[in-house]
């Protein structure tokens, strides 16, 4: 009945897609009864990846996903997508089958300690009970701020589980506001808060620079002429951050977190922030003060105006620095993305050197259109969070470009891609290795040998799934394959090879 009365809910509740690898027990009867209130079961090949799926389709709808497994080892296999959901602020359920409290360690068959396994990962932990929290409560704990994975067992008749805790109402400290009002030369960087706040239309009214953390891209429209791009709080000289943050007397965040930053560290200038809690860490960066409604502060930051220009002139030298090469490198493959979908197309970036040169070079016109793992640099999350986007919205293309090692943890899943016949395009950038990781093996003389991918192309595994396939080594021939393209005739795959040397020279003076 329980079971029952939690799909009806997760249904009302606007639940469309859920993903696991279902057990033959009580999560069965879940993924039963949830079809029968119409929302879809996609059945993939590793539990991580449904987590990851469940919180993309929570990341892009603003309501908790759902990811289903059996007890044991279905859980400690969903564990690293759960973490990736915590590390980018994802919201999700995940839900296993359990032994109840009451049920003696003699009955020993797959067992784990599920509550320790999920402690590091998961906002907190509840069994489905007949008097206890339901699919409302739960989903809206994992929506908290900060959101996150809220892991539910299901264990059959539980009678009584606790209740999940509200939110913190904090109060504000400091001046903020008459900080803003004094300040000449604010600067504003906008965390993921931004986007769940919804805060596009008034940051791209702003007159003055505004940043995104790598996670938040697309929280202001970043064709706009005061979008400054990507502060990481570790850029070089050649970076938006390190020419417009020296001149700044004022950094206002809006959600500014240490976890969606490089580097967190106090600003030569004050700092305050905008941020309904108090993130752990977040006393590294000095805020003067923090303001829990960030309305105010926009309405007294929409009066100023200054730096435009000079932003413009900042990211607009980055951008002629990276696509300058004679070189076939990201940059490049960027911009031919960009020329050949002109009305838009959803970009999701997995983790290597080319997405440090993704989150500088690609312009995303708002959050829902950009995804990566800008928080946590998981490599291999790429691939089911395209999956994922591209079932929750199939009205627009998605993107994927990913490097030689992220798309073997989950490349099965593109069996998935293929069955729906999604709208998806898949870039192998490769420089036949690890890049970012090889950089440290040259500059210290370790070994290489486990960075190098020889022969990395993955277009024969794609190929054999049905995936239509191509390769292209420069902009032009890219621009080609794209254009023969037809998103709604399903997936394709292209491998962009790239000079392994000019790889590595890339990001200099960038990050």
């Amino acid at each position: 009945m329980a079971i029952g009365k939690l799909a009806k809910a997760a249904a009302e509740n606007g639940l469309l897609h859920t993903f696991g690898v279902p057990g033959s027990g009580q999560s069965l009867e879940l993924i039963d009864a949830l079809h029968g209130h119409g929302v879809a079961f996609h059945s993939v090949h590793h539990e991580g990846a449904a987590a990851i799926m469940a919180g993309t389709t929570g990341r892009l709808s603003n309501r908790a996903g759902m990811a289903i497994a059996i007890k044991g080892p279905g859980l400690a296999n969903m564990v690293g997508g759960m973490a990736a959901c915590a590390y980018e602020n994802l919201p999700m359920l995940g839900v296993t089958e359990a032994y109840g409290p009451d049920v003696p360690l003699a009955k020993a068959h797959k067992r784990l300690d599920q509550a320790a396994l999920s402690a590091a990962v998961a906002k907190g932990r509840r069994f489905l009970a007949g008097d206890g929290p339901g699919y409302g409560e739960l989903a809206g704990w994992a929506e908290q701020e900060a959101p996150g994975p809220v892991f539910l067992e299901l264990a059959g008749q539980v009678g009584q589980a606790d209740p999940v805790p509200g939110p913190e109402t904090l109060p504000d400290n400091g001046d903020v506001l008459g900080l803003i009002e004094r300040a000449e030369r604010p600067v504003v960087i906008a965390g993921t808060l931004a986007l769940r706040l919804g805060l596009a239309p008034e940051l791209s009214r702003l007159r003055i620079p505004v940043f995104s953390t790598a996670a938040a891209k697309g929280a202001v429209d970043e064709g706009l002429p005061q979008a400054a791009g990507v502060y990481t709080g570790a850029g070089q000289e050649r970076s938006p951050e390190a020419d417009l943050i020296p001149r700044a007397d004022l950094i206002v965040g809006i959600g500014l977190r240490p976890g969606e930053v490089l580097g967190a560290g106090p600003f030569a200038s004050d700092a305050v922030n905008l941020d309904p809690i108090d993130a752990p860490g977040q006393d590294g960066f000095a805020f003067a003060g923090v303001l829990r409604d960030p309305a105010p502060a926009l309405d007294l930051l929409a009066r100023k105006a200054w730096g435009v220009e000079e932003c413009a002139a900042a990211v607009g030298k980055l951008r002629q620095h990276l696509l300058g090469t004679g070189q076939f490198l990201p940059a490049h493959a960027f911009a031919a993305i960009a020329a050949a979908f002109p009305n838009g197309v959803r970009m999701v970036i997995d983790t290597g050197y080319f997405c440090t040169i993704g989150e500088h070079i690609w312009q995303a016109p708002k959050g829902e259109w950009c995804l990566s793992s800008g928080s946590g640099r998981y490599m291999g999350m790429g691939l089911p969070q395209a999956i994922a986007a591209a079932i929750h919205d199939p009205s627009v293309p998605t993107i994927l470009a990913v490097g030689d090692g992220g798309i073997a943890p989950f490349f099965a899943e593109a069996r998935l891609a293929r069955r729906l016949n999604l709208p998806l395009a898949v870039l192998q950038m490769s420089d036949g290795g690890y890049g970012s990781v090889r950089t440290r093996a040259i500059a210290d003389g370790l070994i290489q040998a486990p960075m190098l991918e020889p022969g990395a192309s993955w277009r024969g595994a794609f190929d054999g799934i049905g995936f239509t396939t191509a390769e292209a080594d420069n902009a032009d021939a890219l621009a080609a394959a794209l254009a023969e393209w037809r998103p709604d005739g399903g997936p394709m795959f292209a491998l962009l090879p790239m000079d392994s040397d000019a790889y590595q020279e890339m990001i200099r003076g960038v990050r």
